[in-house]
């Protein structure tokens, strides 16, 4: 059959009931290959197998009949600062209580939640003040380097 011709019983009947010519053969090395039963393209093979559908084949029909799983999930946030569980103590908004990551349920509601200082804002040093403050470092090292001898 011709490539149209499949399209139109594609069309017509639906997938099940398509079932191309496919055609096999064994290399020089005594490798198997069939063709996919659904794009038609040459795959390896083990003897014995009678028709074959690819990988691309396989992720396409999952896309298609559920296509949900294949959505990216983004991060969610808890909404718990940077590096929480390294903390003593965190209490967060919900009164939950937490001693280095390990939530402690028996002290929920029985303390304040922790307030989070929020990281200092570092300005951005042009290329003559970087320049400078590494001139001062060299010279404080220099001046150590000295009093050593």
């Amino acid at each position: 059959m011709s490539r149209e011709e499949d399209i139109k019983q594609i069309k017509k009947h639906g997938f099940k009931s398509f079932k191309p010519e496919r055609h096999s053969y064994i290399d020089e090395n005594g490798q198997g290959w069939l063709q996919c039963k659904f794009c038609c393209e040459y795959q390896k093979v083990d003897s014995g197998a009678s028709y074959i559908t690819c990988s691309k084949c396989v992720n396409m029909i999952d896309m298609i009949k559920h296509p949900d799983s294949f959505v990216t999930k983004q991060y969610k946030s808890t909404g718990r600062p940077a590096g929480w569980h390294f903390m003593n103590e965190y209490v967060d908004k919900d009164g939950n209580v937490f001693h280095k990551g390990k939530e402690q349920p028996e002290l929920k509601g029985t303390l304040k939640p922790t307030k989070v200082k929020p990281p200092k804002k570092r300005k951005k040093l042009t290329a003559d003040q970087k320049l400078q403050r590494d001139i001062n470092k060299w010279k404080k090292r220099k001046k150590a380097r000295r009093g050593k001898k």
